[in-house]
Formats: C-alpha cells, sequence, structure tokens
C-alpha cells in the first residue's frame, strides 16, 4: 500500500504529493499550489513539506496537517533506508519486493549447490568481473549481467566438474527489470534449483521458467492432488520401487520419445525397451510412447517425487 493509500484510507478523501514544480509524484492529480507552509481553497489543502507539497481534497485542521508532515517524513527515511539495503541482506532476507524495485536492473540471479565448498573456484571464475557471490548456508547466489546465461551456467558446471569432481546444481531466476526485482529472480533461482533436487537431479541447470509445472504441483495442497490422483494409476508405486522403469521411462522422455535413441543411450536392445514400455502401460494404463500420455506421466511421477516421496 503506498503512502497516498494510506492517507486516503485513514482521512477519507482524495490526496496528491507533487515535487515543487507541479509535477504529480504519486495519488490523484487533485490541484497544485506552492506554499511555504499550509493553504487552503474552498476545496484542497495544500501542505508543504520539505521539497514536495501534499494536497488533500479536504479542509484539514492543523494538527491533521502536522501529522501528515510526520508520517511523509518517516516513509522518507524508511523508503531510504531500503533502497540502501545491502545485496547479501536482499538475497537472504525476507525483504518485500517492492522495497528493491529498480535495484540491479539487468542482473539475473544464479543459484548454485554442490556438495562441497566451492566459493574460492567460483571467486576464481569470476576474478575481475563485477559479479557478487553470496552465501546462504547452503549455497551460492551469484549476481551476474550475461547475455546469455544458460551458456554461462554451462560453463560453471562444465568449469567446476572438471576443477573439484563434484556434481553442482544451478537454478536460475529471470533477468531483473522494471517490473521483476532482484529479489523475485533470487527465490526464483533458489525455487528451481529446490524443486529439481526433489525430483531427484543431481546436476545441471534449471530455470524457473522451464519449472513452472513442478512449482505449481509443489505449491498444491495434498487434497487437492489426492482429488485427481487417489484411486486411479495404482500401478504407479511398482513402476516407482523399479529402477529399470524409471530410467527406461526418463530415457525416452529425454528422447522426446525416440525409441531407437532412447535404446542407445541405454544400450539396450529397442525390443527390450519397447518390453518395459509396455510393463508400464500394463501398470499405469499410460502408453509413454504417445505425447499426451507422456506428459501425464512426467506429471504424476513428479507429484510422487514432490508430494509422496
Amino acid at each position: 500500500m503506498t503512502f497516498c493509500d494510506t492517507l486516503q484510507n485513514a482521512l477519507g478523501c482524495s490526496i496528491g504529493i507533487y515535487n515543487l514544480e507541479g509535477r504529480l509524484i504519486e495519488g490523484e492529480d487533485i490541484g497544485f499550489k506552492v506554499t511555504e507552509n499550509v493553504i487552503y481553497n474552498d476545496v484542497n489543502t495544500y501542505i508543504r513539506t520539505g521539497n514536495y507539497i501534499i494536497s488533500a481534497r479536504a479542509n484539514l485542521s492543523q494538527d491533521a496537517c502536522s501529522i501528515i508532515r510526520v508520517m511523509w517524513s518517516a516513509s522518507l527515511e524508511k523508503e531510504a533506508a531500503d533502497y540502501m539495503q545491502p545485496l547479501e541482506h536482499i538475497l537472504k532476507s525476507n525483504v518485500s519486493y517492492e522495497s528493491v524495485r529498480g535495484r540491479y536492473l539487468d542482473n539475473t540471479v544464479l543459484y548454485i549447490y554442490a556438495n562441497r565448498n566451492i566459493l574460492g573456484m567460483l571467486k576464481s571464475i569470476y576474478e575481475g568481473y563485477n559479479a557478487h557471490i553470496v552465501y546462504d548456508g547452503e549455497g551460492y547466489y551469484l549476481v551476474n549481467r550475461a547475455e546469455d546465461i544458460e551458456q554461462e551456467a554451462q560453463s560453471i558446471l562444465s568449469d567446476i566438474r572438471q576443477e573439484c569432481g563434484v556434481n553442482v546444481i544451478i537454478g536460475c531466476g529471470r533477468r531483473v527489470s522494471d517490473s521483476y526485482t532482484i529479489k523475485q529472480s533470487a527465490d526464483h533461482a533458489k525455487k528451481a534449483f529446490y524443486l529439481a533436487r526433489s525430483l531427484g537431479f543431481k546436476e545441471g541447470f534449471y530455470h524457473i521458467d522451464k519449472m513452472i509445472l513442478y512449482g505449481i504441483i509443489d505449491e498444491v495442497s495434498a487434497d487437492d492432488i489426492d482429488f485427481y490422483v487417489k484411486g486411479g494409476y495404482e500401478g504407479f508405486n511398482e513402476v516407482m520401487r523399479d529402477k529399470e522403469l524409471i530410467d527406461t521411462a526418463e530415457e525416452l522422455l529425454r528422447c522426446h520419445l525416440n525409441i531407437s535413441e532412447a535404446a542407445r543411450r541405454l544400450y539396450l536392445h529397442r525390443n527390450t525397451l519397447l518390453y518395459r514400455v509396455e510393463k508400464i502401460k500394463n501398470l499405469t494404463g499410460l502408453d509413454i510412447k504417445k505425447f499426451e500420455e507422456a506428459v501425464i506421466f512426467r506429471t504424476i511421477m513428479s507429484i510422487y517425487k514432490l508430494k509422496w516421496r
């Protein structure tokens, strides 16, 4: 809620805030007059407070004008404090999105996780670059401007794998803009990482835009999911316990339902892969060679991993 909204709710009248040149800063354009203190006309009160004029569509008492001045000064102090928040505080704390709007434009946040300390490696990669690295106790936020963020993330994955011999999961938010803040990018980057790890992925790059389905599943209540799933797909329990069937299904999905390519990657005869696909169909009723049924299979499999693990 803006300062004008707060005043309008309290006073029951329209409010407009102007600079001393008469440009509307916030609220409704109800009229502007320059004054050194307080002046009235038939319908408005004009209150000078520092370098601003607050106009109210009402005749306010002097006490009310004094209170408005105090409230406006406090609002400006809070806004300045919010704007001066250091990046580490923004990324690690529960700050409002509105308080950081307009900061770090065109940057993108990555959230990088490995099962060992890779801070030195990250600092080495970004030495001489205007990048920010913040550790939150579990992983590392990396804030940076990049033309191709996926290519940059893949380069990080490759460098750390070669130098440190560890698997890395990287979650990615969107690029910061006027309507999308650095805090939202950070929250999305960490959420993308969390979803990837919960789904059983051990490494790779995961952009929040490609994790939307899994994010929705994760946020939906268990009761809502049960309404659609319970009583159906009973054979999924057996599929989820069979590593061969899961590996087969996941590889087929990765290969965009190309049977021959999936068999090659799994070092299987094509007929062996088809036998496993048929077994999945017998257990679940879903023929994952067909696109729509493969999508349903992946969705149910994600529910198992995110909700019923």
